[in-house]
């Protein structure tokens, strides 16, 4: 699984990225400031966008991505998460709710790859 994070301040984007790469080492992870990517990203094509609700992430990209959780830093740590279409919030994010988002990702792309 790719995941992008994108989520400013700097302090964010890294607590999140060790705290994802700890719960699912096999995962890809990649992560810098929206503005500084400079086609990374697209390149990189995540299966999971992180971002705050107010950083100007090309919405190519989150088109792109199976599953992309907003930070709502407008109301406390809130997010907004789309996954697969279906759209939900939590209030006051947590690791766990996290996690579980990423388990719900991998389920989809195990469901969408054909067995062989």
């Amino acid at each position: 699984m790719r995941i992008l994070i994108t989520v400013a301040p700097l302090m964010y984007r890294e607590s999140l990225a060790l705290t994802l790469q700890r719960h699912r080492p096999d995962s890809e992870v990649l992560f810098g400031a929206a503005e500084s990517l400079d086609g990374e990203a697209e390149l990189f094509r995540p299966h999971l966008l992180i971002r705050n609700d107010t950083d100007g992430v090309d919405m190519e990209l989150r088109k792109g991505s199976l599953c992309w959780i907003e930070i709502l830093y407008s109301d406390g740590l809130g997010a907004r998460i789309n996954l697969a279409g279906e759209v939900w919030e939590i209030k006051d994010i947590s690791t766990e709710d996290l996690v579980g988002i990423v388990d719900r990702v991998e389920k989809l792309m195990a469901e969408a790859t054909p067995a062989y």
